[in-house]
């Protein structure tokens, strides 16, 4: 439909420079939760208005020229339905409050989904709204009940480490198209992104068997070191039942055994490879090692995760090859 069309918005974004980005800025500063207001929306006509705007002078200059009342009256409802319009459209991206406050992490290449919360501060229904950044191809539209609404956008990081989509867009025709009301919008969202996983079917196999002795060493040879409280991405096996019943909750045996050299991933096993490789191999290996749930540490070149298991420790694993940062990198 032509009212989510991004062309004009794709337009517009090329001719945002330094300086009115440095204005916007100071205009609409980031920030977590964005109230909508005068302060913040924008509103300029749009072809069908300018085109509105034409017909009503040619009625309005026929009407003068012949002095027929009946044109007058036209070219001067015309005018008050123009400036309705003018009104209808602001308020209907007046009083919204969005936020985002969910940490959003994914991997390169990936399409990852931001979740925004759009409430209206009136209490009224706001239609025909469109929420985008500016690369967007395709847009959809949404409407805010007095309820409220969760809006889901995706973006495309392109680097690991934190990437920041920038401003994104809400805009609105709504109720007759002749004006575009919208206001760039900057949440501070910054999204972690993790090294797009390399397939390194060879060190998997290898890590297979190794991770597996070792894992079965820690069950069924080794000596019982203590007892503790279950935590969420412990080993069901590892459940000391008696000591559950006893004390009424779950408690899980911890065993003395040392750790091989096996259950460690370094990106110094993986030299031979491009860097980019070597820490998408890891990412690998490191979701390989999560769905069988055995334990592993991380070795940067010395910056070490010390090995555990469970998804507290995929999810720092990963988080420290989006931030690796390495001379000559």
């Amino acid at each position: 439909m032509w009212w989510l069309s991004t062309k004009w918005s794709q337009r517009a974004e090329k001719f945002r420079t330094k300086r009115f980005k440095s204005w916007l800025d100071r205009r609409v500063p980031p920030a977590q939760a964005i109230r909508l207001s005068h302060r913040n929306i924008f509103i300029v006509p749009t072809r069908q208005g300018f085109g509105f705007v034409l017909i009503l002078l040619l009625i309005l200059i026929a009407g003068i020229n012949y002095q027929n009342a009946l044109a007058h009256a036209l070219a001067f409802l015309m005018l008050g339905l123009f400036l309705v319009a003018m009104l209808q459209t602001h308020r209907n991206l007046a009083a919204l409050v969005l936020s985002q406050t969910v940490p959003v992490e994914g991997f390169v290449g990936q399409k990852i989904s931001v979740a925004f919360q759009v409430q209206s501060d009136a209490g009224r229904v706001h239609d025909g709204l469109s929420f985008f950044w500016p690369n967007a191809r395709v847009v959809q539209g949404f409407g805010v009940d007095r309820n409220g609404t969760t809006i889901y956008r995706q973006t495309t990081p392109e680097q690991r480490g934190w990437h920041a989509p920038g401003r994104i867009r809400l805009e609105t025709v709504y109720p007759f198209g002749l004006f575009r009301a919208w206001s760039w919008l900057d949440f501070d969202c910054k999204i972690l992104s993790y090294p797009k996983p390399v397939p390194c079917d060879h060190l998997v196999s290898q890590n297979d068997s190794e991770l597996g002795a070792g894992r079965r060493s820690s069950l069924g040879t080794d000596d019982v070191k203590a007892v503790r409280d279950f935590q969420d991405g412990d080993d069901q096996r590892n459940i000391h039942w008696r000591a559950s019943a006893k004390l009424d909750r779950l408690m899980v045996k911890s065993y003395e055994s040392q750790l091989s050299a096996s259950q460690w991933l370094r990106l110094e096993a993986m030299r031979e490879l491009p860097m980019a490789d070597r820490l998408g191999g890891l990412v690998y290996l490191i979701e390989a090692a999560s769905q069988r749930g055995d334990a592993f540490g991380l070795d940067l070149n010395g910056q070490q995760l010390p090995v555990a298991s469970g998804p507290g420790q995929e999810r720092e694993a990963l988080k420290r090859l989006a931030l690796f940062d390495w001379p000559g990198l």
